[in-house]
């Protein structure tokens, strides 16, 4: 049977080689913490409402009706830097070290004690340099890599988009509320120091702090140049587009202020969605819309607090072990390849991007342990297959897999051994025992589980628990990069002396026109979104870091 089955993929992917003639161009537009409900797209899938059709998602929607849309995709993670992590190496983050508490696993760690799972904007660690990213195995078959938006996988140089492969790289090397700006003026708690928000090209930064409500158009205008010259010049090209969109703060330009019925998370939405628009005229205009596949998902669900009805119909958000934590939205396209308007079902994960693209472009997979699959099956064919089972974990400590392997699902039913939510859920936190059972295609609310004195129940969790002793006996122990810390000496900033230059601002700051951004401040339907705003544009900005 596998066999039989490695011979339809290759003949796939031979198939398409064949019909394309060259090497394609791969597109990635990834969202933050955007839920499967935060976009609006005609489908008979659950979810995709744009928040009960109060956001409206245009340029997505023609996408979706251009390719194929799926039901059951899945980060790897429900956070942002281990999710990441995962989708540029195609392995679970427990491989890479991402997404473990200081907490719990490293309290001796440098920097305040921190149950964050993200890596912080003075992170000493980040993805380590033996681990290899899709831009690095595709610049070896002649590809030219740009990456253009949020990083957060180290802001350290040795840890940046340049050392991974990528030639070209624009944008904020973290979350946007990871530093101060004139939308995020507030002080978060240490470890997250406030420094203003940089903009980095390459490894210089370009503003500090960086204007939020022009970035998009930055960005648009970043990936137009990088896609128009590198057809024009016939290179094949890859472009990682991991916008700073929807993470709060909900930021957007001027001109989208109050046109969404849902407020600033919806005005975000509706502006990404415009900005993806952009860029896929841009691909069309160079020749190039039969000839790139692209890839539209999120890094994790959306945060219940931000949003509460983002991951509608799934339980939980961001944060949280449940379906609402990891089920993504997701659209792939490339029109005369892939059948226009279809719907799957398959179990797929954002770790399938790494594979799917070294597949089809015949480039050399790393000699590692990948946890990604080659989606070319599902995508070229009605009938392929995607994953048998998706591992969930509350942390990816390598040295407690077992005890952080909170949930398995294969096929229709997801096993919980341990949950962990944002908020509180019928199900108490911690150890469940007996474990809990969902049908996810019949109850894909998680509210009714499997009666556990059931046949299908001892069936199902003696099926489960075999994938997952067999998933855990590939985990080796790696280096813990949260562990390592934060310190100060490694926070961004352009001019250590900026006070003596403006001694109003915070230090580091070289825009200092960005902290009273004239066309937000002029424009009614910002500050009417915004009320916070009306004192704001008229004050300097001072920021007291909170212990």
């Amino acid at each position: 049977k596998m066999a039989s089955t490695s011979y339809v993929v290759l003949g796939v992917i031979l198939l398409v080689a064949a019909c394309i003639g060259s090497k394609p161009n791969f597109l990635i537009l990834f969202a933050d913490d955007l839920g499967i409900n935060q976009i609006q797209i005609n489908t008979s899938l659950y979810g995709y409402t744009g928040d009960n059709y109060t956001i409206d998602t245009p340029n997505l929607n023609k996408m979706a009706q251009e390719g194929l849309i799926f039901q059951n995709w899945y980060s790897s993670f429900h956070v942002c830097s281990p999710s990441r992590a995962s989708m540029l190496t195609g392995r679970y983050s427990i491989r890479s070290g991402i997404g473990i508490s200081p907490s719990q696993y490293a309290p001796n760690a440098p920097g305040p004690e921190t149950v964050n799972l993200v890596l912080s904007a003075e992170s000493v660690g980040g993805l380590p340099v033996n681990e290899t990213t899709f831009a690095q195995q595709l610049g070896k078959v002649g590809y030219a890599t740009a990456a253009i938006g949020k990083w957060h996988l180290g802001q350290r140089e040795q840890h940046m988009p340049t050392s991974f492969g990528f030639d070209h790289y624009l944008g904020i090397p973290y979350s946007q509320d990871m530093g101060r700006s004139f939308w995020s003026p507030g002080a978060p708690k240490i470890p997250f120091i406030p420094n203003p928000l940089p903009l980095v090209n390459g490894s210089t930064i370009v503003a500090q702090p960086a204007n939020l409500d022009t970035l998009v158009q930055d960005y648009v205008d970043y990936a137009v140049d990088f896609i128009s010259t590198q057809s024009a010049a016939g290179k094949p090209w890859v472009l990682y587009l991991p916008w700073n969109h929807v993470h709060a703060p909900n930021s957007c330009s001027a001109r989208f202020c109050g046109v969404t019925r849902r407020g600033p998370i919806g005005d975000a939405v509706h502006e990404m969605d415009w900005a993806i628009g952009q860029v896929m005229q841009a691909v069309e205009a160079a020749g190039q819309k039969e000839n790139t596949l692209t890839f539209f998902t999120s890094d994790n669900g959306g945060p219940i607090g931000n949003d509460k009805h983002g991951n509608l119909p799934l339980r939980d958000g961001k944060t949280s072990i449940w379906e609402g934590g990891f089920r993504e939205p997701a659209i792939v396209h490339w029109p005369g390849q892939i059948t226009a308007a279809r719907e799957t079902k398959e179990l797929a994960s954002t770790m399938d991007i790494f594979v799917t693209m070294l597949t089809i472009a015949e480039a050399e997979l790393p000699d590692v342990l990948l946890d990604g699959i080659d989606l070319s099956p599902v995508l070229f064919s009605d009938t392929g297959k995607g994953h048998d089972c998706i591992m969930f974990y509350h942390e990816a400590a390598a040295a407690n897999a077992s005890g952080e392997l909170f949930a398995v699902r294969c096929g229709d039913y997801k096993v919980y051994w341990a949950t962990h939510s944002s908020r509180p859920q019928p199900y108490p936190d911690g150890k469940q025992d007996p474990p809990l059972i969902f049908n996810l295609e019949l109850d894909y609310s998680e509210s009714s589980p499997l009666n556990s004195t059931t046949a299908e129940y001892q069936q199902v969790l003696a099926n489960i628990t075999a994938a997952k002793e067999a998933h855990l006996s590939t985990i080796t122990p790696v280096p813990d990069q949260n562990g390592m810390g934060s310190e100060p000496q490694y926070a961004l900033c352009a001019d250590p002396d900026s006070k003596s230059k403006y001694p109003q601002y915070m230090n580091c700051t070289i825009s200092p026109e960005n902290w009273h951004p004239s066309e937000i401040c002029k424009a009614e339907a910002c500050l009417k979104a915004n009320p916070q705003f009306r004192k704001r544009c008229s004050e300097n900005v001072t920021v007291t870091v909170v212990n």
